[in-house]
C-alpha cells in the first residue's frame, strides 16, 4: 500500500507554496519540509530565507537535491511536504548533463540531447517511486505548470518543458488528490471519486433504503442506555471556526460530595447564566481527529465504558456531516 500523496500545482506566484504549507500544517503539528533545490546564487539562498522564516519552528527541514528515499526512516507517520518537483527535476538534468547536450543538440541535431532528458526523466521517476512505497507517509507534492506559457524557442527549455509535464502526469497519476491554484484560489481537479469504486457498485443507496435506515437510527434512539458514573460528553459544532468542540463534564465526587475533577478539586455548578465547568475540552477538524484525541491521547480515555465510546463516535460523526453540509446538529 503506498503512501497518500497530494499534488498542489500552479504558475509562478500563483500561492501553490502557501497552499500546500497550509495544508501540512493542518494535517500535522509537526511537519517536515524536504527541500529539493540546491543554493544558486545569493537572492536564492534569500528566497529559502524567507520560506523558512514563514514555516516557523514546527517545521523540520530536510535538504536533499537527488534522493530523498534515503531518508525514508524520518517519514514514518508523518507529513511531507515536497518542494518542489520542477527543482528536483532540473538536479537530475544537471546530473544527467542534459542542459548541455540540449544546448549542443540546437547547433548540432541528433548529438543526444534527447537521450539525457529521457535518462533524467526515468530516473527522477524511479527516486519517485521509491520515495512513495511506504504505506505510513503522507506526502504534499508542489510542482509548477512551466509548459502554460508560450512555445520555448530553445531545445534547452523544450526538453526540460516535455519533461516536466511527462513527470507531473506520473504523479499525478499516483495522487489521490490534484489542486491547481490559480491566483490564490484552489480548484481540486481531481479526488476521490466513490463511483469508481469496484467494492461499492451502486454508489448510493436508494431513496427508500436512505429513509429506512433513518428510520431504524430513530428507533435505536429510544433505547435506554446506561450512563457512565464518572461523566458523560456534550457535542458542539462551531461553524465560525470549523471545529467540532467535545466537553467532558465530569461527574466524579470527592470526599465532600462535591462534583470535583480529576484531582478532587471542586467544580463549578451552574448558576444564574453561568454554565458549568468542563472538566476537558476537545476540539477538532473531523470525528477520527477528535476521538484520536479522546480515546487514544487523553490519560483518562479508560474511564469511558465501550458502549459509551461507541455513541461519541457517532455523534461527532454526526457533528463532521454538520460542519461540513452547513446542517443543523443536535446531539442525539
Amino acid at each position: 500500500m503506498p503512501s497518500k500523496i497530494y499534488l498542489v500545482t500552479g504558475g509562478a506566484r500563483s500561492g501553490k507554496s502557501s497552499y500546500a504549507q497550509k495544508l501540512c500544517e493542518t494535517l500535522s503539528a509537526k511537519p517536515i519540509y524536504l527541500a529539493t533545490s540546491k543554493v544558486w546564487d545569493d537572492d536564492f539562498k534569500e528566497r529559502i530565507q524567507k520560506h523558512k522564516d514563514d514555516r516557523g519552528d514546527q517545521w523540520q527541514t530536510i535538504e536533499e537535491p537527488l534522493f530523498p528515499s534515503r531518508h525514508s526512516s524520518e517519514f514514518s507517520g508523518k507529513v511531507i511536504l515536497v518542494d518542489c518537483l520542477t527543482l528536483w527535476l532540473t538536479n537530475f538534468f544537471i546530473e544527467e548533463d542534459a542542459l548541455t547536450s540540449a544546448k549542443e543538440e540546437d547547433s548540432k541535431p541528433g548529438s543526444g540531447g534527447s537521450a539525457a532528458a529521457d535518462r533524467a526523466l526515468k530516473r527522477i521517476k524511479e527516486e519517485f517511486e521509491k520515495l512513495t512505497e511506504q504505506w505510513d507517509a503522507t506526502f504534499v507534492i508542489v510542482t509548477n505548470e512551466i509548459g502554460s506559457g508560450t512555445h520555448a524557442n530553445d531545445n534547452i527549455t523544450r526538453k526540460f518543458v516535455d519533461a516536466q509535464g511527462w513527470f507531473n502526469q506520473h504523479v499525478a497519476q499516483k495522487s489521490e488528490r490534484v489542486v491547481h491554484v490559480v491566483s490564490g484560489i484552489a480548484n481540486i481537479i481531481k479526488g476521490p471519486n466513490l463511483c469508481n469504486d469496484k467494492r461499492n457498485p451502486l454508489c448510493l443507496p436508494s431513496r427508500q433504503q436512505s429513509d429506512e435506515a433513518k428510520m431504524l437510527d430513530a428507533f435505536l434512539s429510544t433505547r435506554p442506555m446506561m450512563m457512565d458514573s464518572k461523566g458523560y460528553f456534550l457535542v458542539k459544532v462551531d461553524q465560525k471556526r470549523a471545529l467540532i468542540v467535545v466537553s467532558f463534564m465530569s461527574c466524579i465526587l470527592n470526599d465532600e460530595g462535591e462534583v470535583c475533577d480529576f484531582n478532587g478539586v471542586k467544580i463549578s455548578c451552574c448558576n444564574g447564566s453561568k454554565q458549568r465547568e468542563a472538566t476537558e475540552i476537545f476540539e477538532g477538524r473531523t470525528a477520527k481527529d477528535i476521538t484520536v484525541k479522546i480515546f487514544e491521547q487523553w490519560q483518562h480515555a479508560s474511564i469511558v465504558s465501550v458502549g459509551h465510546a461507541a455513541y461519541i463516535g457517532r455523534e461527532v460523526q454526526k457533528a463532521e456531516d454538520a460542519l461540513y453540509s452547513g446542517t443543523f446538529f443536535q446531539q442525539n
